[in-house]
């Protein structure tokens, strides 16, 4: 029995034994070398282009004000509700302004009658004169009484033309009232979708010039951003910018930067250690599925080269004033060959000097 186990524990031992030598030599055994990471040098077309976001707004909206103080009699439109040009949207109450333009002509003809009973007092006063002064008396009298006769004379003079300043002032008045009554009826002075303004909502009253609302043209759309000074000068009116929704990726359309502010945003908040803003207006083109407010992304390619010689910018390594590259060699050894680059992407580098399309490299 002894025999037996001690036999069991020698096979086990030297089984151990032999597993551990074994698992020992594969660790100790190198790794196979991976082999190099071999690049082709491309003669391609490479553009920089820089990625901005922004919102989309409505470029033409037309202001309606109250052409004259007065309650709103009926409202023709509804809050967004599509209109068009010559449309009535409201109209105002003018029993105000008939009585008072009842009131300027009844004052206008009493003016006219005053005017005329003034005339003709005067008159029966300068012939009671006359005949006084005929009658006689002493020459100081006849002097006195001719004196009187052309003050009169003169402050009936006076007297006329105030009335006819006068006259002319009421009449005056009464055409801006009958004009004023004209505009009672607004009506759109443009095609678009009609907005009425908050406050005008609420009220039954329209004070002169007070706003009514505004009609937008849905069709004419702006993409609103702004551009790091870094990059403000890479770019001018003109240029093309690919447009996407931030929603919807796959809705693509082109736009034209229209203008570029040459002025920084402000801000009561703003740190002057952080780079300026600049504001950046793209046009839109008319989309039935682009509407005012959505989130948008843009493109905007600022330089472009054709037929330029590329290498992957992962294999180019710069080292104080000096870049360079490990060429493949047709021997199958590296050679480093400095080059000198030019526009420069995410992923890919323009070679000026020192490559050439069909050349070779690896990654260092």
């Amino acid at each position: 029995m002894l025999t037996i186990v001690a036999v069991l524990l020698l096979g086990g031992g030297y089984y151990g034994y032999t597993k551990y030598k074994q698992s020992n030599s594969e660790a100790l055994e190198p790794e196979p070398e991976m082999a190099p990471i071999v690049l082709e040098v491309t003669q391609e077309t490479i553009s920089s282009k820089l990625t901005v976001k922004g919102k989309s707004v409505y470029a033409e909206e037309t202001e309606l004000y109250a052409p004259l103080g007065a309650n709103v009699k009926e409202w023709k439109v509804k809050h967004g509700q599509t209109i068009n040009k010559g449309d009535v949207l409201l109209t105002l109450d003018t029993t105000g302004l008939q009585k008072e333009v009842k009131s300027i002509e009844a004052e206008l003809k009493k003016a006219r009658l005053d005017a005329k009973l003034q005339k003709l007092n005067e008159q029966q006063t300068t012939d009671a004169d006359k005949a006084s002064e005929t009658m006689g008396g002493s020459g100081e009298e006849r002097k006195q009484a001719f004196i009187a006769r052309e003050s009169k004379k003169e402050t009936a003079r006076l007297n006329e033309e105030a009335m006819a300043m006068r006259e002319q002032e009421l009449a005056e008045k009464k055409a801006e009232t009958a004009a004023a009554m004209n505009k009672a009826t607004v009506r759109a002075s443009v095609s678009g979708v009609f907005l009425l303004d908050e406050a005008s909502a609420k009220s039954r009253a329209m004070a002169d010039g007070q706003m009514i609302g505004k009609i937008v043209n849905t069709e004419a759309l702006q993409f609103v951003t702004t551009v790091s000074e870094q990059y403000i000068f890479q770019i001018e009116e003109g240029m093309t910018v690919q447009v996407a929704m931030s929603g919807q990726k796959d809705r693509k359309t082109t736009g034209t930067i229209l203008s570029v502010s040459k002025f920084p945003k402000s801000s009561a908040n703003a740190d002057l250690s952080q780079a300026s803003q600049f504001e950046v207006i793209i046009a839109l083109p008319a989309d039935s599925q682009l509407i005012g407010g959505l989130s948008l992304d843009g493109q905007i390619e600022t330089q472009r080269k054709e037929n330029a010689i590329v290498v992957p910018t992962l294999a180019i390594t710069r080292e104080q004033d000096e870049t360079y590259v490990m060429l493949n060699a047709p021997d199958g050894q590296y050679e480093k060959r400095t080059i000198k680059t030019g526009l420069e992407m995410d992923d890919k580098t323009e070679v000026l000097e020192g490559l050439k399309a069909g050349d070779q490299v690896v990654l260092p």
